[in-house]
């Protein structure tokens, strides 16, 4: 039996509906990672190499504790936002190309973890020491609880989400939407595309930037060859399908 196409209005509710689960599933890990929200503070902190934190209202400290939490929650929750992103995607697919979803919905996950752990282990302690450098003897830097996290969760989030790359071009190499050929003349508008991109999501200072664009530069170009192998194996099946038509 053939898949039914589905009209824009189903599509509408289906996305309405992938995305109502995942606000759900953020929600509840999102309050049990409050819980241990002072565990998570002090952890940051050290990772970040910083010694005092202040707050400059007397909200502030709550409302960063939320948004501390909402992070840790999103985290948390991404095996199954990424396992709804999949599924949304695969009612597109052809019966064939669903078999794809079992393979990239744990490897997106990975490929995340892996992103944010360049980040918060490499990139924000590199930068928290490149940007605090410029303190001199009659300037004494206080960074705030506020902006430390939010600089934390643009990064995280910037890594995550970049080292993303070879699997999207992989999929869409699988389903025949990105060829090498289309990758390799688009490479000088990636470039630049990609550093205006670490310049938006990036805190704005060369080191960060330059250390988000490095690796999905290089990311890139591991998507060009992922690009290249896929294409041949998908021609070479295709080939040997009309070979096989034309026999029968």
């Amino acid at each position: 039996m053939k898949d039914t196409p589905k009209t824009v209005v189903e599509h509408l509710g289906e996305l309405r509906r992938r995305i109502i689960y995942c606000i759900i599933s953020v929600a509840i890990t999102s309050g049990g990672a409050y819980f241990f929200i002072d565990d998570i503070l002090q952890f940051i902190v050290k990772v970040g190499k910083l010694e005092n934190l202040v707050f400059i209202s007397p909200t502030e400290a709550f409302f960063v504790m939320i948004k501390l939490s909402l992070l840790a929650g999103i985290i948390l929750a991404m095996p199954f936002i990424l396992y709804q992103v999949w599924m949304y995607v695969g009612v597109a697919l052809k019966k064939e190309e669903k078999k794809y979803l079992i393979f990239f919905g744990p490897v997106s996950y990975i490929l995340f973890l892996i992103g944010a752990a360049f980040a918060f282990r490499g990139v924000l302690p590199l930068g928290m020491r490149f940007l605090l450098s410029f303190s001199k003897s009659y300037i004494t830097p206080m960074i705030t609880l506020n902006s430390y996290v939010s600089f934390l969760g643009k990064m995280i989030t910037a890594f995550g989400l970049m080292f993303e790359l070879p699997l999207v071009v992989l999929f869409l190499s699988k389903i025949g939407i990105v060829t090498p050929e289309i990758m390799k003349k688009g490479r000088r508008y990636a470039i630049v595309g990609i550093f205006i991109i670490a310049a938006i999501l990036t805190p704005p200072d060369v080191v960060s930037q330059i250390m988000l664009a490095v690796p999905i530069l290089i990311l890139y170009e591991v998507s060009v060859w992922i690009s290249v192998v896929v294409s041949r194996k998908r021609e070479k099946a295709l080939g040997i399908e009309e070979t096989a038509a034309e026999t029968a």
